[in-house]
């Protein structure tokens, strides 16, 4: 006995959405198969009229077929193909477009077979088609296009006794040349099958869907975006490698043709750390920011300005975007993240009009959130003492006198201690956050 067994079990590569109609289709593949299974064909349901039949093909069947399957190893295969491929295309391709290839490849690996049987072997006209490997087929096509780059992760298993071999393992193919292997293994099984072979699975729909695909994929235009996100693919995989050199040079080719990928100038920024080049790094964090703040990605931006400040304890935007996002990190609860920003804002921009408001609302902060009152009390004497014609001063001097007496008595220092006036944005010192355990 000799077994060669082998499953694509996933990707390299990553996505960043849900894969809603790949699990939808998958889901309806799932209930049409327990109905055909478990419930007698009746009025309400005559799973029949959903079988491809070549000698009476309707259009309305080579779509339907897909979804219809005759056993659990047939119901499971096609799954397992339309998991592993569908959920990473359908993420670059949308889901709209995604249930196009879908169902389009469904339909071309149906008439296709429909007419190869009919030149070369009519007697197979009778026999009905079904299943959904025309349409995962189609998949395969479009993520060939697509997603060339993609390395898939097989899982196998070789059983052979007699020379004492039973392995099993996992490793990684890449896609182009395992997609183009199983391309020419269907077509010649699918020659021998018109040839001289009897019927038992459908070879020539699977090469209908596959050309499909293909041509779906190129019509979509969706190859240029595979030759950015190749250059993306290589960086991620230079950085797994720790080279994070060539990741940086990586990065940046891709960010040339992809600029609003918020996500990628993440990644970059990190890669640059890695590397320890600090204003490489705050550039791609600024630009990220920028980026999502530009798409309405609000809550996102939020998150990268304070993974930016975590790395880069001087990290400080625009002056406006800033203290918007410092004022927004403080309404979306994010109090520490909120603190770090005001204090860069402080340091950064302290000839700014509103170093004052920025004072003050760090100040409310470490009094009312961290139980801070002597930090919350230094905040208001150097609001006090560096804007002593602002607007907020006087209330800054009924807060002096109303913390300054606890603060006394803890034994605390008052005093305006390097803050905004006296220190740079590039030698000050740690934000008021980075200062609460």
């Amino acid at each position: 006995m000799y077994l060669f067994y082998y499953l694509p079990t996933g990707l390299d590569v990553r996505r960043r959405r849900a894969p809603t109609i790949t699990v939808f289709l998958a889901a309806i593949s799932v209930v049409v198969f327990l109905l055909f299974r478990y419930l007698p064909s009746g009025a309400a349901w005559r799973p029949e009229n959903m079988i491809f039949l070549p000698a009476v093909p309707s259009l309305a069947a080579s779509l339907a077929h897909a979804f219809l399957h005759v056993g659990w190893l047939h119901l499971i295969g096609n799954l397992v193909y339309l998991v592993v491929f569908g959920a990473a295309l359908e993420d670059r391709l949308g889901p709209g477009r995604f249930f196009a290839v879908f169902a389009l490849s469904a339909v071309a690996g149906a008439w296709t077979h429909y007419a190869l049987v009919t030149l070369f072997k009519p007697a197979y006209l009778v026999y009905g088609v079904v299943g959904a490997s025309g349409a995962t087929s189609g998949l395969l096509g479009a993520f060939l296009v697509r997603l060339y780059f993609a390395r898939i992760a097989v899982s196998y298993w070789i059983f052979m006794p007699l020379q004492g071999v039973n392995r099993a393992g996992r490793t990684y193919a890449p896609a182009l040349a395992a997609i183009a292997f199983w391309f020419v293994y269907q077509g010649v099984y699918a020659l021998v099958q018109l040839g001289t072979a009897g019927v038992g699975v459908a070879y020539s729909v699977h090469l209908g869907g596959f050309v499909a695909g293909v041509a779906l994929a190129l019509l979509l235009g969706t190859l240029p975006q595979a030759h950015a996100e190749r250059k993306l693919a290589a960086a991620r995989r230079a950085v797994g490698r720790a080279d994070f050199f060539a990741a940086q040079a990586l990065y940046l080719e891709y960010l040339e043709l992809r600029p609003a990928d918020a996500a990628a100038r993440v990644e970059a920024a990190r890669a640059f750390l890695s590397d320890a080049d600090h204003g490489s790094a705050r550039e791609q964090y600024g630009a990220a920011v920028a980026a999502l703040l530009e798409q309405g990605r609000r809550g996102e931006a939020e998150d990268v300005m304070a993974e930016a400040m975590r790395a880069l304890p001087r990290f400080a935007l625009a002056e406006r975007a800033h203290l918007e996002l410092a004022c927004g990190m403080e309404r979306s609860l994010k109090y520490r993240a909120s603190l770090d920003a005001y204090a860069n804002f402080a340091a950064r921009y302290p000839a700014s009009p509103d170093a004052p408001f920025v004072l003050l609302r760090a100040a409310g902060l470490l009094e009312r959130r961290f139980a801070r009152a002597g930090k919350a009390l230094e905040c208001y004497e150097c609001l006090l003492a560096r804007y002593p014609e602002d607007s907020w001063a006087d209330f800054a001097l009924g807060e002096i006198e109303r913390l300054a007496p606890a603060a006394a008595a803890a034994g605390g220092k008052p005093g305006c201690h390097r803050t905004a006036g006296e220190t740079s944005g590039q030698d000050r010192e740690p934000g008021w956050g980075r200062e609460i355990s």
